[in-house]
């Protein structure tokens, strides 16, 4: 390598290690115009882009880096971290996990690796890594935390009060801990000390716009258990509203799976599909999965923790696993060929779906009963009965009114379909559009069915 080369890559890394990003970008773009393949500036620029909401750039970069350098800790540690802001949880477990392995005492890959796992609904595995941080750094507030957090979510309010009172100790004003705290006193019923701790955040300049929308959840949550309807329905109105403005930019023209468009072009394939002309797949030795659907707040978390009680019941809640193995079959094409789609294309699918399955939650054991709880799965009905025709669906229904008022107050984890629930016109749009695909499928194909509604339950 020459020495001008050189010393551009040097100034690249000064730059970034100074925070100077700019120039740090600007040094890395005139390495790899000369060495396109130079892993540390694709580090570099891949974190650079990655961290400043261009996140697909950054992966495309650090993917890049990985080839480069395989075993590199910090590329692994930060394409990791990448995956999981683009929710692609389990190529992000995977990556961190054989960062860990690399060095484990370093601490960036263990920490992510605690944060994965917890989007991923493992809270032991995540406890586990966030009690490794603190082996190696005892102090490290943020690992502290989000075990604190674990265990308001696992209602061990009393280790929840502790760990935040650490917390406190190391910085007296962190918000997360103040969060935690609020949800435990929640939990308490002790609605005004939730006002006490959160009226003094929410007048804060500097809380980001995450935290700011649930601050104002909490404390609608707060209000309304006090029975000042109209304060409650501000502050959830003023938490939507911070929402819709953060993240309409990348949502509010969607087409994609969960889309208007798409389950309207879904509804009409309904409408005029004639299943008795359908090719037929051929009979799977395998059982079939059972899919729990409906609405977001619609009685499905009940009902799943209900059922996964049985030990003969394994269940998988709300991953998309279904929505990316019939991905290719969604489109305008793809769902007119659909009538005359061949057994071995059907197995492709199926065998694709129960890969996605069985990475996350491990081999099918024989005859246990699996549960694929997904409640926007309503939009795939038809899809459900192209690729699994004998597969049961739990059906679960609740009063419209109580479905839109509950998703308006709700501070879910941001995707397409959940941005439409953030203003209640939108909301009762979509449920109206969700429902009405459901009612289609149901009438046109033998789909067996069992409805579970909510009030009766």
């Amino acid at each position: 390598m020459d020495t001008s080369l050189q010393a551009l890559i040097q100034a690249a890394v000064t730059a970034y290690q100074a925070g100077d990003w700019p120039r740090a970008a600007q040094a890395c773009e005139g390495v790899l115009r000369r060495d396109g393949q130079e892993p540390n500036t694709l580090l570099i620029l891949g974190t650079i882009r990655a961290q400043s909401g261009d996140a697909a750039g950054g992966l495309a970069l650090l993917e890049r880096a990985r080839s480069v350098v395989p075993r590199d800790i910090n590329i692994l540690t930060n394409l990791g971290a990448t995956y999981r802001v683009m929710g692609r949880l389990l190529e992000a477990r995977d990556t961190l996990s054989q960062a860990r392995e690399i060095d484990k005492r370093f601490v960036p890959p263990i920490y992510n690796l605690g944060n994965t796992l917890a989007d991923l609904g493992d809270l032991a595995g995540a406890r586990a890594a966030y009690e490794r941080v603190l082996v190696l750094q005892p102090n490290n507030t943020d690992a502290i935390e989000h075990l604190s957090e674990i265990a308001e979510r696992e209602h061990r309010l009393d280790d929840a009060v502790r760990l935040s009172e650490r917390v406190f100790s190391l910085a007296p004003g962190n918000v997360m801990a103040h969060l935690t705290r609020a949800r435990v006193e929640l939990r308490r019923q002790s609605y005004d000390a939730v006002l006490a701790r959160l009226e003094p955040l929410r007048a804060r300049s500097g809380l980001t716009q995450v935290n700011r929308a649930i601050v104002e959840g909490l404390i609608g949550q707060a209000l309304e258990k006090l029975k000042n309807f109209d304060g409650a329905f501000a502050a959830f109105k003023t938490a939507n509203r911070v929402l819709f403005e953060m993240n309409a930019p990348r949502y509010v023209n969607d087409c994609g799976p969960t889309s208007l468009e798409t389950i309207e072009r879904l509804t009409s394939f309904v409408q005029n599909a004639q299943p008795e002309a359908w090719s037929q797949a051929d009979e799977s030795t395998a059982a079939d999965p059972v899919f729990l659907i409906g609405f977001p707040r619609s009685g499905t978390t009940l009902l799943d923790q209900a059922l996964a009680s049985h030990p003969a019941i394994v269940t998988l809640e709300e991953r998309d696993n279904l929505f990316k193995a019939c991905e290719a079959l969604m489109d305008a094409g793809a769902l007119s060929r659909l009538a005359d789609m061949s057994a071995v294309e059907i197995e492709h699918h199926r065998a694709d779906y129960w890969a996605r399955i069985e990475r996350e939650t491990g081999e099918r054991k024989a005859g246990s009963v699996f549960i694929d709880k997904m409640p926007l799965n309503t939009i795939l009905l038809p899809l459900i009965y192209r690729l699994f025709p004998k597969a049961r669906v739990l059906f679960a229904l609740r009063d419209p009114r109580d479905v839109a008022i509950s998703c308006f107050q709700q501070r879910f984890g941001m995707n397409a379909a959940m941005f439409q629930l953030l203003q209640l016109d939108t909301t009762a749009r979509y449920y109206d559009a969700v429902m009405r695909l459901g009612q289609a499928a149901r009438k046109k194909f033998r789909l067996r069915v069992h409805e579970v509604r909510y009030e009766e339950v």
